[in-house]
């Protein structure tokens, strides 16, 4: 009985552990499938709208549709729909043959009319629009421009259309001299001021861990006397020093001494040219007659 009680014991814990796992493991399927499920419903509505708003469904033809959206450009159309825009075999087949959705064709109108359609992202239409996201978000008035948790959402979530986001693009293109001036007036004195600190602080480094030495002067009488020194200075160095001085002075004395003791030896220069010129004349005395 110990036994089979031990046994149960181990294997309901392992049983419910085992359903935790499974049920773990269905959570993001479900999530996933609920997410399609949103999606899936909000194409129908969507749909619906367009069917009521430009008439036509996926039993129409390519050409039908491109005439009741407006498009003048079919082949682009048909290039942004991911067709081959040269055939003109496809302009008589019908959406559903296609496997198109009325949604999908209006999407690709949208493309090719504003760059973006009403899927995109924030982020995805400020860099499609050359626009700085923080720019946009502020020029279109309904959230912070640091708040991040727009960038990632479509303007359909958000409930901006097509037009507003043209708009807000439009006014920035018109703007876009003064904001680039602005914006290069502040980079230039942010690198100005950070340049002018730089070399001030740069400059105020030498003070640091520098030793303030003070001048060490050793003063003496004209008799030879110490009268002032260092108070930490030895005494062997002082007497070094005045040694050294001493013997210097009397250096200095004997080269004045000898300057003013030396005497050239007189030379004429007459005698010196006529020994040079007749040597003979010095060497061997001229004979008497």
């Amino acid at each position: 009985m110990r036994k089979i009680l031990c046994l149960a014991l181990l294997i309901i814990p392992l049983l419910l552990l085992g359903q935790e796992k499974n049920e773990a493991a269905i959570a993001p399927e479900n999530g996933a499938l609920r997410a399609q499920a949103i999606l899936d419903s909000l194409t129908l509505v969507r749909e619906r709208e367009i069917k009521s708003e430009y008439d036509f469904t996926d039993s129409n033809t390519l050409l039908y549709v491109a005439e009741k959206l407006g498009i003048e450009d079919i082949p682009r159309w048909k290039g942004a729909l991911g067709l081959e825009p040269a055939n003109q075999v496809l302009d008589t087949m019908t959406l559903r043959k296609l496997e198109i959705t009325p949604y999908r064709a209006l999407l690709a109108r949208q493309k090719l009319q504003y760059g973006f359609n009403e899927l995109s992202t924030v982020s995805e239409i400020a860099t499609t629009l050359s626009v700085p996201i923080k720019k946009l978000k502020a020029m279109l008035g309904n959230t912070d421009p640091l708040d991040q948790s727009w960038d990632d959402m479509s303007i359909q979530a958000l409930g901006i259309d097509l037009e507003t986001m043209k708009h807000a693009n439009d006014d920035f293109l018109d703007h876009i001299m003064l904001y680039g001036s602005s914006v290069t007036l502040v980079g230039m004195l942010v690198v100005f001021i950070a340049l002018v600190l730089t070399s001030i602080i740069i400059s105020q480094l030498v003070h640091l861990n520098r030793d303030k030495k003070q001048a060490r002067i050793i003063s003496l009488s004209s008799d030879g006397q110490v009268k002032s020194a260092p108070k930490d200075l030895s005494q062997n160095v002082i007497v070094a020093a005045i040694t050294a001085l001493h013997l210097h002075e009397r250096e200095v004395e004997r080269r004045r001494k000898m300057v003013l003791t030396f005497q050239r030896t007189p030379l004429n220069q007459w005698r010196a040219s006529a020994i040079l010129s007749m040597p003979n004349t010095e060497m061997k005395p001229l004979r008497s007659k």
